[in-house]
């Protein structure tokens, strides 16, 4: 696991930025379903999903 970082004073303080990569055609099908300026927006719904349906096959 990597070393959490102290947040700068220009940093948002609940939130934290990741660098991740995506395969193109992966990040080409999200842009496609995402349209213009929602990326952010949609990959984080799709990150609460998904936890959302991992903790419900849990139980």
């Amino acid at each position: 696991m990597q070393e959490k970082k102290p947040k700068r004073d220009f940093d948002r303080s609940s939130s934290t930025a990741k660098n991740i990569r995506f395969e193109d055609e992966l990040l080409e099908q999200i842009n496609n379903a995402a349209g213009p300026g929602n990326f952010s927006s949609w990959v984080k719904e799709a990150c609460r999903e998904k936890l959302k349906s991992s903790r419900a096959s849990q139980k």
